[in-house]
This record gives C-alpha cells, structure tokens and sequence, in this order.
C-alpha cells in the first residue's frame, strides 16, 4: 500500500479534497493507496513524520521554500499558486500511484509536440539546441522562452557530460576531466535532452545513465547556492547550475534511479504575463525508482 501525507494550509482543505475526489479515495484507506491531509503547522513545529510520499504545498518565498526542504528532507513541494497548484498536485499525484516517472508525458500528456537528441559531447550544445528550439513555435508567452531553454540545457547537460563520467573516472583511480577540455561519451553513456511543449507550457528533460544526483547533494547544492550564491573553484563545474535551472524554471523535476539513471526536468509554464512567471512560487519534485520496483518509461 501507498501512503501519501499532504501538508497544506488549514483554509485549503476543504479545496484540495473536493478536487481530488474524483480521481482518489481520500477515506482513511483504500485497497492500494492511503492518504492523509494536514495542517502545515505540523511540520513547521515538527510533529509530523516528513517521507518520500509526503506532498507539501506552500505559501513561502523560493528562499524559504529552500530552506524547508532541506530541514525536514522534502521530496515534494508545490507553490500554492492560485488557479494552477491543484493540476500539479494532481499530476504528481498520479505519477507517484502509477510508478510512471521518466520523461515529460506525465506533466504534458500525449499531446505533445517533441524533440529528442542525442549528445557524446560537449561541443555545440548552444548551435543544436538552437537548430532544435527553432522547430517550436512559443506564442502566448510573455516573450520567448528560448533564452530560458538555452541557459537550463547548458547547464543540465554540461552537468551530465561531466559529472556522471568524473565519478566513474575517480572510481578508476584516474583524474577528473576538466569542463574547459572536451569530453567525449559512446554507447550507454550518452546524454539525452528532450525537449515537449504543447498548450500547458514547455519543458526540457536532460537524461543520463549515471544515476548520481541523490536528494542529498542536490538539496545540499541548492542551499548552498542560495545562501553563498559563489561559485565553488571545482573541475567538473562552479556548482551553480542547479541553483540556476531551479530559479529560471517554474517546476523542477528529478528523476533518479540510483547508480543506473538520472533525469532533471524543467517546465515553464504558459504565461502571457512576465510578472505571473517571475511572482510563480517555484515548486520541487524528487522521484526515487527503486530497483526492485517496476516503473514505466
């Protein structure tokens, strides 16, 4: 059985239950879900147990948010965002009951206009995914946000062209591999970028086979780079690339099979506003498939 907690303001109960409803038993149980909601008060003053399955939804600023996870070990937490929470509760809701983690389709379902590309290295990454984004057509937003796309694929991909092979180096007993030098990756170890948009906005997935970003080092990574906000003197990248993809997206995502598979997912949602964009409370999502679980692609 599954059980779920969601933590969520009091005068938000009541809404939260009557939109889910029809898609979930929300009684005490059910034959293979159970779920529990409660006041946010319980976990600011730590009376409530935080899991892997736990959902909180908060009214605090990015900074705060941070914070918060990474005191209570938050694997989920969504910006109450009027008119636009409540879909994202429910589409990770369902991604977490039906085990079907990998890729975009969760978030934007089959409707979905898609590009899919391969890299061994790290040349050209800015010229290919500019001859990618120009197949998309990103009207109804604010302004376009290929410049977004670009920044947060840079840096997702830089990180699994490095980082993932730097790991297996050192376990060799070899030196690291600088980002100023080339690298180059064959068969399994290449990096997939996906990009999907459709009328919910748009999104990028970098994928990799190394399965090495666990929720330790990537909260550990986001609270420093919000409290130093420098980056760190290390070969195989400064450290801010997480920090930058998080605070340029309006959903980040990650996906880890550990030892096997990583994803980061970055979703802009459609928006004819730049203020909506820029005041949009960020939200966080970490998935774990473990080994002996069986997920979907």
């Amino acid at each position: 059985m599954i059980k779920i907690a969601l933590i969520l303001p009091d005068d938000y109960k009541n809404e939260v239950r009557n939109f889910l409803q029809p898609h979930f038993s929300l009684t005490d149980s059910s034959d293979s879900v159970e779920y529990t909601i409660t006041d946010a008060s319980f976990i600011i003053d730590g009376r409530l147990p935080v899991t892997a399955n736990t959902f909180v939804i908060s009214k605090l600023n990015d900074d705060e948010n941070i914070r918060l996870i990474h005191q209570h070990n938050i694997h989920h937490l969504i910006g109450m965002n009027p008119e636009i929470y409540l879909q994202e509760l429910l589409d990770n809701l369902k991604k977490i009951t039906s085990k079907n983690f990998w890729g975009v389709k969760p978030y934007f379902g089959t409707d979905l206009q898609e590009r899919v590309i391969s890299f061994s290295d790290s040349m050209n990454i800015h010229e290919k995914m500019t001859e990618e984004l120009s197949h998309f057509k990103f009207d109804g937003y604010f302004s376009s946000p290929t410049d977004y796309l670009q920044l947060m694929a840079n840096e997702l991909l830089s990180n699994s062209l490095y980082k993932g092979p730097n790991k297996k180096r050192s376990e060799k007993g070899l030196d690291s591999s600088d980002r100023r030098s080339p690298v180059f990756l064959k068969g399994s170890d290449l990096v997939q970028a996906i990009l999907g948009a459709n009328e919910k906005g748009v999104a990028i997935s970098v994928q990799d086979s190394f399965g090495e970003l666990t929720h330790e080092i990537l909260i550990n990574n986001l609270i420093r780079s919000f409290t130093d906000k420098t980056p760190l003197d290390k070969k195989d990248g400064a450290g801010l690339g997480l920090y930058l993809t998080f605070l340029h997206s309006n959903q980040l995502i990650v996906n880890l099979k550990k030892g096997f598979r990583t994803e980061v997912i970055c979703i802009i949602d459609k928006n004819k506003r730049f203020l909506n964009y820029k005041n949009r409370i960020r939200s966080f999502h970490f998935f774990e498939e473990v080994v002996s679980e069986k997920t979907h692609d």
